[in-house]
């Protein structure tokens, strides 16, 4: 595990690096927004899956990290426009970009790292990478109009839910796998393979992080109970109803409804979730995914970058914020 840990180190430094050149690239006055949101970004799990899956299938140069960072940057516009759009005032512990610089720029900035990453892409002149990662910046928008288009809606069933997380979370990562094994030159079934462990592996990944939601905000960075007070229906959601009867149940889906519940409220329902074990029970949602992951696997070249894309798998089982 720790050499695991080395070369992470190493290739996050490596994209990092490939970031800030492309960063260097844009136009002096939306850098110190795109600085700051891709700085809040979290593990780079996106570019780190290209990277790997291209390394793992044979290919291994600075192209590569080019292109990673492509879908780090797409992924940073898609949080500049979901901070945005949910309020939200934080990100990992961070101000969020829209309260330091304003909604409009944020908005806009957002709008050039999505033509940043289009840039980068098609350096590779490869039409297949090229719609691959179009489809994902579309699907990834879908996603969140759907779950914007059933905020507060307690009868979204789970397959809804499964839809709205496969497009607006599951399908950049599914993305970031395809384009790796593309760019390597990998057979149609190895590309196949490395796209659904993508996918497999974005479902859980987004599963995990909807449990985490009632995790305390010092371990995670964001609100507890972020879910609840902005209306997003998830597992611990709909696991937490099914506990309800009659009035209770009806208080509740009001509550929920109408956004009128009083911080007490939401603390006492984020206590109840827990009692309920919400969030393992969601949890072992993630760990179906999760196993269907490590299928896909059996098709990518045993080796280092092999190993490596397994323990991923444990990464987000694990993974506590």
């Amino acid at each position: 595990m720790r050499k695991f840990k080395k070369i992470l180190s190493e290739e996050e430094k490596n994209i990092t690096t490939a970031l800030h050149e492309e960063i260097s690239r844009l136009e002096p006055v939306v850098q110190p927004m795109v600085t700051h949101v891709i700085k809040a970004g979290g593990k780079r799990i996106r570019p780190l899956m290209t990277v790997l899956m291209a390394k793992a299938l044979g290919r291994n140069d600075h192209e590569v990290y080019s292109m990673a960072s492509a879908l780090e940057l797409l992924h940073g516009a898609s949080l500049m426009h979901d901070d945005v759009v949910d309020g939200a005032e934080k990100r990992r512990g961070s101000p969020a970009a829209h309260t330091v610089f304003g909604a409009s720029r944020s908005i806009l900035a957002g709008d050039v790292l999505l033509a940043s990453c289009m840039r980068i892409v098609l350096r590779s002149r490869n039409f297949d990478i090229i719609e691959s990662v179009a489809v994902a910046a579309e699907k990834t928008a879908a996603g969140e109009v759907e779950e914007i288009n059933n905020l507060r809606n307690p009868a979204l069933d789970y397959a809804g839910y499964l839809r709205i997380i496969t497009g607006k979370t599951a399908w950049l990562i599914r993305c970031a796998c395809e384009i790796g094994a593309m760019s390597a030159k990998a057979s149609p079934e190895q590309i196949a393979a490395a796209a659904n462990f993508g996918l497999e592996l974005g479902v859980a990944f987004q599963l995990v992080d909807d449990a985490l939601d009632i995790a305390p905000e010092k371990v995670t960075g964001k609100p507890t109970g972020g879910d609840l007070r902005e209306g997003k229906v998830t597992p611990l959601i709909n696991f937490y109803m099914e506990s309800l009867q009659g009035k209770e149940r009806k208080d509740f889906m009001q509550g929920f409804t109408n956004a009128s519940f009083s911080e007490q409220e939401i603390a006492a329902i984020v206590a109840r979730m827990r009692e309920l074990k919400c969030d393992e029970r969601t949890r072992e949602l993630a760990n179906q995914h999760l196993r269907k992951a490590e299928e896909c696997l059996k098709l990518i070249p045993a080796g280092q970058e092999h190993d490596i894309l397994f323990s991923m798998i444990d990464y987000i089982r694990d993974r506590d914020h």
